[in-house]
Order: C-alpha cells, then structure tokens, then sequence
C-alpha cells in the first residue's frame, strides 16, 4: 500500500514537472498569434518555466522528510 501511494506521488510529481514545461513553451508558441510577440514575454515565460521547475524540487526534496 504505501508503494502505491509513493507511485501515485511519482506520477502526480511527473505531471506537474511536464505542466511545468508546456504551459511557459505555450504561452510563447501562442501568444504570438493574438499579436503580443515580445522579448519580454519570452523572458518571462522562460522565468516562469524556472520557477515553477525549482518549486516542484523543492517539493521533491521535502518527500523523503514527511515519511
């Protein structure tokens, strides 16, 4: 049983890692066609990517302290 909860936690930790990278890579493939294309949203798309890939490491590393 507490296989299947760390699995579910692994599987739960690898969709929230690919969200991660394919909502910041749409924001810059799509935005450019309603005619916002611009450096910055570039650069804060890649920054949000960085973001949100340390906070799902930070949550990684916390894991082995909560069992």
């Amino acid at each position: 049983m507490n296989h299947e909860r760390k699995n579910n936690q692994g599987m739960k930790h690898m969709i929230l890692m690919a969200l991660a990278c394919i909502v910041p890579l749409a924001i810059i493939l799509v935005v450019p066609f309603f005619g916002i294309s611009s450096k910055r949203t570039t650069i804060g798309a890649i920054g949000l990517m960085i973001f949100l890939h340390l906070l799902m490491m930070k949550n990684h590393f916390n894991w082995g302290r909560h069992h």
